[in-house]
């Protein structure tokens, strides 16, 4: 009988196991890039056949970004309340007639400073202040001195 096996014994299959467990690493590397290399393929031959998918997906994580970057939703939610907040409406007094009330306010003397009492009863004056003779008086104390001098 002929033996056609010509493995190399023992040694001949160490030194084989050897040599495949010194490439093995780099057998792996191999085959991963030419995985990746296959995925970068297809994912490009999909982009290129469906552009209009590519446009609006990057449009929408762009939008994305800049809502949470620049913090887009307060800034709209506070716009949108001040919206909603009454506004101050401009009076021209001049354009309307002029009542007993407006003809006083307008002939009084403006007092500037809050600060001022009465010179008779000691109340803090307001918007109900009248100045005699560098004195000033609240509006129940000016009335009572108007109706003693008459």
């Amino acid at each position: 009988m002929s033996d056609d096996n010509d493995s190399g014994g023992m040694i001949g299959g160490i030194i084989s196991i050897l040599i495949l467990a010194v490439i093995w690493p780099y057998l792996l590397v191999l085959l991963g890039l030419y995985i990746a290399y296959m995925a970068v393929i297809a994912v490009l031959e999909w982009l290129a056949q469906n552009p209009l998918i590519v446009v609006f997906t990057l449009f929408g994580i762009g939008l994305i970004y800049a809502v949470f970057r620049y913090r887009l939703i307060p800034k709209y939610w506070r716009w949108v309340m001040a919206q909603l907040e009454p506004q101050a409406a401009l009076v021209d007094l001049s354009q309307h007639t002029m009542t007993q009330e407006n003809v006083d306010l307008k002939q009084r003397k403006f007092i500037p400073s809050t600060n001022l009492y009465c010179y008779w009863c000691t109340r803090k004056l307001g918007i109900q202040a009248w100045e005699k003779n560098g004195h000033y008086y609240c509006d129940k104390c000016n009335a009572k001195q108007s109706n003693g001098a008459k």
